[in-house]
Formats: structure tokens, sequence, C-alpha cells
């Protein structure tokens, strides 16, 4: 009979622990839904309010309305140049930002494997890094021309900076315990940078990778600004230089949805997860 009570009382536990997972899963589940609830009513609230205030107390404009703004996107989406602009800034944004990461990310584990190396290279590292970014838009522009490139390039200095400094950190603090037990194993370099180095850093380097993501869009917009033909930061500029508020805020809108895609995609779990699952 005691091994029967003993059965019973395993898959007891083992349905309560089941039953507490789920629990936990709908908590979450509601959490998250207060969460959205909560902003997209702060948003209608903000709206109304402006679009109430637009005219009595907020001078249009300068400041537009969202029923303006409303109009001037449909105009700018039901236009044929619009989906070019928005490809543009796109492919400036996401070769930018893979650039800039994968480079920061290779760059962070070989200067933090060594620490001469990095003593040798931090001044310049400074340096570089003190210069304003913008200050960088002109040469590039005058390097490689008005075209794509000089955007990408732009946009991958923004990322490749934050992604490496957080990288170097989260490299330093890897146990050289793991390191050196890595290397006694006879785990080559490849192997030491993935499973040990690149795994214990995934913490510090994911949160480079999430911060450096808008900054992509900044480069991107930035390069556009100062020499493009298309792009939203083309619009911006032109619909500012005629002073259109409503077709500026327009462009800044359709920015602002481009940004939340790319961190709805980052945070999905397609560049995080095999980072922390390999932690596991």
């Amino acid at each position: 009979m005691l091994p029967r009570r003993t059965s019973d009382v395993s898959a007891g536990a083992e349905t309560a622990v089941q039953l507490a997972a789920a629990e936990s899963r709908r908590a979450r589940s509601r959490a998250r839904l207060v969460l959205q609830g909560g902003r997209l009513l702060l948003g209608v609230v903000a709206l109304v309010a402006w679009q109430l205030l637009s005219g009595p107390v907020i001078d249009p404009f300068f400041f537009t309305s969202p029923a303006a703004i409303g109009a001037e996107l449909l105009r700018l989406i039901s236009s044929g140049a619009f989906t070019v602009h928005v490809w543009l800034t796109v492919q400036e944004t996401v070769l930018g930002y893979v650039v800039g990461a994968v480079a920061g990310v290779i760059a962070a584990i070989a200067f933090g494997l060594s620490r001469r190396a990095y003593s040798i290279a931090e001044p310049f590292v400074l340096v570089i890094y003190s210069i304003p970014s913008i200050a960088i838009a002109p040469l590039l522009i005058v390097w490689f021309g008005i075209g794509l490139l000089p955007k990408v390039l732009l946009a991958a200095y923004f990322v490749f900076f934050f992604v490496f400094m957080n990288g170097v950190t989260g490299v330093r603090s890897v146990s050289r315990g793991w390191i050196d037990m890595a290397r006694v194993m006879g785990a080559s370099r490849l192997q030491l940078a993935w499973k040990i180095v690149l795994r214990g850093a995934a913490p510090y380097i994911m949160a480079g990778l999430k911060a450096g993501m808008p900054l992509a869009v900044i480069g991107a917009i930035a390069g556009e600004f100062i020499a493009s033909q298309r792009g939203i930061g083309f619009l911006v500029s032109i619909a500012a230089a005629q002073y259109q508020t409503a077709g500026v805020f327009a462009a800044l809108v359709v920015l602002s949805a481009l940004v939340l895609l790319m961190h709805a995609v980052l945070n999905s779990g397609g560049l995080v997860r095999p980072l922390l699952r390999s932690r596991t």
C-alpha cells in the first residue's frame, strides 16, 4: 500500500504545481490586460483633451489638433509616395541597427576579454564617443553621398557605442572562474565566446540592444534631415519649412509607430529568447 500512497502524493503535488502555474499565467494575462487598457485609456484621454483645448486654449497654428493630424495622415497614406518614404526609413533603420548591434557585440566581447587591449583603446573610444553624433553626419554625406549608405552608417554609429559600452560591462561581469574552467576543459575561443561570455553577459547586451533600437531611428532621421530627398525625416523637414504643423505631427506619428513596431519585434522573442535561454 505504501508505494500507492507515495504515487498518490506525487500525483497530487504535480496537480497542485500545474494549478499554480495556470493561475500564475492567468494573473500575468490579467496584468497585461490592465496595463494595455491603462495605456489605451491614457492615450484616448490625452487626445480628447487636446482636441477640446485646440482653439479655445491651444493655438492650432503651433500645436494643431488630433483631427487635423488624422486628416493629414490619411492624405499622406493615400499618396503614392508615402510607402516609398516609409520603406526607405525602415531600410536605413533596420540595416543601421543590425550593423551597429553586431559590430558592438563583437567588439564588446573582443575588448572585454582582453583588459589590456581595452585599456589601450579606451581613451580613443571615449574621444570618438564624445563627438556629437550629429556632427558626423555631414562628413558621411561628403564621403558617401546622399544615398542609403550614409544614413545606414549614421544609424549604426548611434547604435554601436551604446551596445559596445553595455556589452563590455557585461563581459567584465562574467566570472573569471567560468572562463578559466572552460579553458582548462579545452574550450576553443569560439566556444568560450559563445558558451560562456555571451551567455553570461546576455542581460547587459540585451539592455544595450533594446536601448539602442530608438537610436537607430534617430540616426536615420538625422541623416535624412541633412541631405535626403526621401524618407520620414524628409517629410518632417518639408512640412516644417512650409509651416505645416499638422504635416510635422503626422510624420512624427508614423515615426512613433515605426519605433513601437521595432520594439515589439525585439521583445517578441526572436532575438531575446535565444540569448536568455542560452543562460540556462
